[in-house]
């Protein structure tokens, strides 16, 4: 019986632990061939990039990860995104763009950060309908600016009324003047506010959902010990 419990109590903490990390870590390029991301109460999908001119750039190499902290979710790109020229001046662009659903509740605001260094600017524009429809929340980040927020003149980080469907293009700008310091980017990230985190007891019935097939593999086991 203490097998049995062990066993059980084994596939709850497996199953639960992959229903919350399930699909969150894959790369842009697999994105942008038609992969989609969904994590807690949210889903990412129509994922697709355009660079230009970057000297350090490659969407396979580039993780894209969800996250959720103190029921705010962030996604994150992370990889080498820069401008090595060495014949100033010049600049590089890199456009993201994807759509985000709420599958309970709905958004009421957003914001972005990014780290790196150099001449950067990232704007985005979150728009209703289709991509370049209804814009809804907008906001730029710039070399010394490097978060949101404090919320810049010009920015509106509220979407206003929630909504549950948002399409988000984030263009990132990098430029080299004088070679000193050369635009690199590590990381921008983007959050999303409003959305209700899956409670603990929706995780734990969805472990309990694999409690057979725990007690049908201690059987196996059994019987072939016994063999």
């Amino acid at each position: 019986m203490k097998l049995l419990r062990t066993a059980i109590v084994v596939t709850m903490l497996g199953t639960a632990a992959m229903m919350q990390t399930a699909q969150a870590n894959i790369t842009l390029a697999s994105l942008a061939g038609g992969g989609t991301i969904t994590y807690g109460n949210l889903t990412f999908s129509d994922f697709s990039y355009n660079a230009g001119n970057l000297t350090s750039f490659n969407a396979a190499d580039v993780n894209v990860a969800v996250t959720e902290t103190a029921g705010v979710y962030y996604l994150t790109w992370a990889g080498n995104i820069s401008l090595l020229s060495g014949n100033p001046p010049a600049t590089a662009d890199l456009e993201l763009q994807y759509a985000v659903t709420a599958n309970a509740g709905a958004i009421n605001s957003i914001d972005q950060s990014y780290n790196g260094n150099g001449l950067i600017t990232v704007t985005e524009t979150v728009s209703t309908g289709s991509f370049g429809g209804t814009v809804v929340a907008n906001s730029t980040l710039s070399e010394y600016d490097l978060s949101d927020p404090p919320v810049e003149p010009g920015d509106n980080l509220g979407v206003v009324p929630a909504q549950t469907l948002l399409y988000v293009t984030k263009d990132i700008s990098l430029g080299d003047l004088n070679n000193d310091p050369y635009p690199t980017l590590s990381a921008v990230t983007q959050s999303f506010h409003g959305v209700p985190v899956p409670e603990a007891t929706t995780v734990i019935a969805g472990a309990l959902l694999m409690l057979p097939l725990g007690v049908s593999t201690l059987r196996i086991l059994r019987r072939n010990r016994i063999a």
